[in-house]
């Protein structure tokens, strides 16, 4: 079962670029190694273009749940909180993939 820690960041239209670049180039690649995801994805919403996703992939429901009570989690969110001052906002959730074709 493939399964996906989802975070979902609001980020002010000032900080974007800023924000996309970091992802790009620091962020993406040290939490999927933190976190000892399979892979790691991100991307922008259509409708909305403030709103990130980010996507933590894990062959298990228990290795995504167990994150989100880790020490690697807590330590990505102080390296976020700190870079961006608790100005942009997000969510975290588990997604389990229950059929692929």
């Amino acid at each position: 079962m493939r399964v996906f820690l989802v975070v979902k960041s609001l980020v002010p239209s000032h900080l974007k670029k800023d924000f996309d670049d970091w992802y790009e180039n620091e962020h993406l690649s040290e939490a999927k190694q933190s976190f000892s995801a399979i892979s790691a994805s991100r991307g922008w919403e259509r409708e909305n273009g403030d709103i990130h996703y980010a996507y933590y992939e894990f062959d298990d429901f228990e290795k995504a749940n167990k994150i989100l009570k880790s020490e690697a989690l807590k330590k990505m969110i102080n390296i976020y909180d700190k870079k961006w001052s608790h100005q942009i906002d997000r969510t975290r959730k588990i997604i389990t993939i229950s059929q692929e074709i």
